[in-house]
């Protein structure tokens, strides 16, 4: 009998404890409040950051395609100015932010715990639209300088030999004369000199490599001029092949998942139109995908208030994918508040209180 009372004053003093702290939602607080410590919070949710980055490629036709083939048997060159986008990563960050459909307002009369929630600093967070967008380049391709500023002499000179009569000491005289004048190049003799030059190139790399010239070369001096001769020939190839130069572009979004974590549409992107945050068509949509490793431990179907100690909500392993028609991207496992439980953390009412650890203070 003394056991049985022992455990019911037990019993009554840790529900006095419990009862030290009241929870309701901050939409239902009671009319008076008659409690020394109050703090109002918000369950914590996740957030994805996703940063997606994009290259702009430009091709651009070179000056000479046209002869590309007939004089180095080119066929793979670009045939004409285009413009095209390419996704070169995609990136996640799981964020803590507050759940702003789940706010709550917690009393006590613990002296205690009342100093905890008057002294509790506001948690560092920002809130983030869905679908926020920020872009910024973080790299932008220019062309090449030899490509740009490529001017070849559209003029050269010619000699023509011919006989001048002269009377020379009362002597009817022929002699040979030279007469040099200026005429235009075709653009076709234009590209036969810049095939000469990448052939000239060539062969003065070969000769190099086969020790065919007198001069001993250092190994130091061979390199540098191997690799002059070898830019040389690929600045006159781009005159035929065209150039590609890419500006990369940096996407960030926010998205936060319900609790449910349904499915959601990222972002829509097209080779031929790039990156668009909220239109497109469904086939160049891009999906956010939730798949929770583990069940929720319980639901709770309706919770009565007010709480008798902390509402608070812990986070469980999700595997997270990104699929754009059948391909998918995996970024693993994201730890991840909405796939975890609602429950009640009851504090010591004779020891401090980190209220941050339940959520996120106003």
């Amino acid at each position: 009998m003394k056991r049985i009372v022992t455990l019911l004053v037990v019993n009554l003093l840790v529900l006095s404890v419990f009862a030290q702290v009241q929870v309701y939602p901050l939409g239902n607080l009671p009319e008076k409040v008659k409690y020394t410590g109050s703090v109002t919070y918000a369950l914590p949710s996740t957030t994805l950051k996703v940063t997606v980055s994009v290259s702009k490629v430009q091709d651009v036709r070179g000056y000479f395609a046209d002869y590309a083939e007939s004089l180095l048997g080119l066929t793979n060159i670009i045939q004409q100015n285009s413009t095209h986008y390419l996704i070169n990563s995609v990136e996640i960050e799981p964020l803590k932010t507050p759940d702003m459909t789940e706010v709550y307002r917690a009393f006590t009369s613990n002296a205690v715990l009342a100093e905890s929630m008057n002294k509790a600093p506001l948690t560092a967070h920002v809130a983030f639209p869905d679908g926020y967008l920020t872009a910024y380049q973080t790299h932008t391709a220019s062309l090449p300088e030899f490509f740009k500023n490529y001017a070849d002499i559209s003029y050269t000179q010619q000699q023509e030999t011919f006989v001048d009569t002269k009377i020379i000491d009362g002597v009817v005289t022929q002699v040979p004369a030279n007469h040099t004048k200026t005429v235009s190049k075709s653009f076709e003799n234009k590209a036969r000199e810049a095939a000469d030059a990448i052939m000239k190139s060539r062969k003065d790399q070969y000769n190099l490599v086969a020790g065919e010239q007198e001069t001993p070369y250092t190994g130091e001096a061979l390199a540098i001029m191997l690799s002059e001769l070898k830019n040389w020939e690929s600045n006159y190839m781009s005159l035929f092949t065209g150039v590609s130069i890419a500006d990369t572009i940096q996407y960030v979004f926010y998205f936060t998942p319900n609790s449910k974590l349904e499915q959601m549409t990222a972002f829509y992107f097209s080779e031929n139109k790039g990156l668009n945050p909220t239109e497109g068509a469904a086939a160049n949509a891009y999906t956010l995908n939730f798949n929770p490793r583990y069940p929720k431990m319980f639901e709770v179907a309706e919770w009565y208030f007010p709480q008798s100690g902390f509402l608070t909500r812990n986070r469980q392993p999700v595997h997270v994918t990104l699929s754009h028609d059948k391909k998918v991207h995996d970024f693993g496992v994201v730890n991840m508040y909405q796939a975890g439980s609602t429950f009640v953390v009851q504090p010591s009412a004779k020891e401090p209180f980190d209220i941050n650890q339940v959520g996120i203070v106003f």
